[in-house]
C-alpha cells in the first residue's frame, strides 16, 4: 500500500435506499459519518459557531533546537555552502515512511556551481544524500554556465510518475544571477516509488515566457501543480523585476493556471501579483497544498514562504485561501518559530543572518505537521554552512473574531477636545 502526505482526498460513501423514510435515515447516519471524518464532534455539529467565516493561524508547538541536516550528514561531506530553497514530502512506500528532501546544493560558501540534491530520512532526523541531481555544466555553444534551481517534487495521479518542478539558469560566470527558464524532469521509474529516482534530467521546458508569464518578469522558481477549487490547476512563480518592481517590490508571485496538471499554463492577470502577506512583495519560494480546515473540514489551500521584508532572523511566513487563487494580505501570518523552543533552550539559527526556506507543511496524522526549513549559520550569510532544520505546527481554523461597534459615548470621549 502507498500513500502521499496530504494528497489524500476525503472518501465518502452512498447507498441506496428502499423507501423515503429509510433515505432519510441513511442520509443522517451518512452526514454524522462524514462529520466525524472531518473531525467534527456532534456538538460542534449543534454549535452555531460552526456556520461562522472561518480563519487559519499557524501554532508552533515544537522546534529542535539543533539542525537535521548539516556537514556531518552522510554524504554531505565537503558541501561547504549547504542549502537552500527546496522543498520535502513525506511518502508511504509498503507501509513504510520515507521522507524525501530537494534542495538547492551550493558546494561552496557564495552563490556559484549551483545544482540540485536529495537527500532521504526514515524518521525525517536522520538523512542519507542519495546525491546529485543535477550538476552545473559549461555549454560550448552558448559559452555560458548552466545552473539548476531547486526541485519542487509533484506526484502526479494520471501519469503515475513523479515530477520535479525546477529553474535552470544560464551565467557568464560561476556565479548565479537573475532571469531563469522554468523546467520539469520526470521519474523514469513509475509509482510512488520512482521518487527514489532515476530522473530524466534535463526534461522539458514547462513555462514559457509571453504565455505562461509577461514576458518583461523575471521568473525565477515555481511551485509544483496544485488543482484550485474551479477545477483548474495552477502553479505560482516567483521572480523580480518588471512589470511589477515598482509597485510590487523587489520579489513577487505570479499565478498561471491550466486544465491539466500537465499545462499547457498561462499567465493568470487577474491573481496576479498574489499578495499574500505584503502589498509590495518580498516573497520568495512559496509552496502551496491543499488541505481540510480541521474544525469544519472545508477546503483551504496553504502556503509557507520566505518573507523577506525587515528579517528579525527567526521567522517564516505562512498565507492560506478559500480557493487557491486569491491570497488576501490579510490572511498572511508571521510565524516566529522561536516559540516552539523549550526554556532555554537555543536555535541553531542564534546569531545567524537569518531563517529561510520554510517547505510545504507535512501532514504526521495526528493533528499536527511538520515544517522543515533552511537557515544560515553564520552572521554573514555566505560565511557559514546553510543548514536544515524542523518544527512542529498545528493548524487552527477559529471563527473571525466579531467585530464590536464602539459606544457612541466612547467615541465621543476618545475624540480630541477642539478649543
Amino acid at each position: 500500500m502507498t500513500h502521499i502526505s496530504n494528497m489524500s482526498p476525503l472518501q465518502t460513501s452512498s447507498f441506496n435506499a428502499r423507501t423515503k423514510h429509510k433515505k432519510t435515515g441513511l442520509l443522517i447516519v451518512g452526514l454524522a459519518s462524514l462529520l466525524s471524518g472531518m473531525g467534527v464532534g456532534a456538538d460542534e455539529l449543534k454549535s452555531p459557531e460552526i456556520a461562522k467565516p472561518m480563519r487559519l493561524r499557524l501554532k508552533v508547538l515544537k522546534t529542535y533546537p539543533q539542525t537535521v541536516i548539516d556537514e556531518r550528514t552522510p554524504g554531505v561531506e565537503g558541501i561547504k555552502g549547504g542549502y537552500e530553497c527546496g522543498n520535502t514530502v513525506k511518502v508511504m512506500i509498503d507501509g513504510k515512511p520515507e521522507y524525501h528532501f530537494f534542495a538547492w546544493r551550493m558546494p561552496g560558501l557564495g552563490w556559484g556551481h549551483l545544482g540540485t540534491d536529495q537527500l532521504v530520512s526514515k524518521d525525517g532526523f536522520a538523512w542519507t544524500r542519495v546525491g546529485a541531481l543535477t550538476e552545473m555544466v559549461f555549454n560550448d555553444k552558448m559559452k555560458k554556465y548552466i545552473q539548476s534551481g531547486p526541485a519542487q517534487p509533484f506526484y502526479d495521479e494520471t501519469t503515475k510518475r513523479w515530477s520535479l518542478y525546477y529553474n535552470q539558469f544560464e551565467c557568464e560566470g560561476v556565479n548565479w544571477q537573475a532571469g531563469s527558464t522554468l523546467w520539469c524532469a520526470q521519474s523514469k521509474v513509475e509509482g510512488i516509488s520512482g521518487i527514489r529516482g532515476p530522473w530524466d534530467f534535463p526534461g522539458k521546458q514547462f513555462m514559457f515566457p509571453g504565455t505562461s508569464y509577461p514576458k518583461e518578469s523575471v521568473a525565477q522558481s515555481i511551485t509544483s501543480p496544485f488543482q484550485v477549487k474551479d477545477g483548474r490547476w495552477a502553479v505560482m512563480m516567483g521572480g523580480n523585476g518588471k512589470p511589477y518592481h515598482e509597485k510590487f517590490g523587489s520579489w513577487w508571485v505570479l499565478i498561471a493556471t491550466a486544465p491539466t496538471a500537465q499545462g499547457p499554463y498561462t499567465f493568470d492577470a487577474e491573481h496576479s501579483p498574489a499578495t499574500m502577506i505584503d502589498p509590495t512583495g518580498f516573497i520568495e519560494n512559496p509552496t502551496v497544498i491543499k488541505l481540510k480546515g480541521p474544525l469544519t473540514g472545508r477546503d483551504y489551500w496553504v502556503s509557507t514562504f520566505d518573507f523577506l521584508r525587515d528579517i528579525p532572523y527567526n521567522t517564516i511566513g505562512f498565507s492560506w485561501s478559500v480557493d487557491g487563487l486569491n491570497w488576501p494580505m490579510t490572511q498572511g501570518q508571521i510565524v516566529n518559530i522561536d516559540e516552539g523552543l523549550a526554556p532555554g533552550e537555543v536555535g541553531w539559527w542564534k546569531g545567524a543572518w537569518a531563517v529561510r526556506t520554510p517547505h510545504q507543511l507535512i501532514d504526521e496524522g495526528d493533528g499536527t505537521y511538520t515544517v522543515f526549513f533552511t537557515g544560515s549559520t553564520a552572521t554573514n550569510y555566505f560565511k557559514g554552512f546553510r543548514a536544515v532544520g524542523r518544527l512542529q505546527v498545528q493548524l487552527i481554523e477559529e471563527p473571525v473574531p466579531d467585530v464590536v461597534p464602539a459606544k457612541p459615548e466612547a467615541q465621543s470621549q476618545a475624540a480630541p477636545q477642539v478649543k
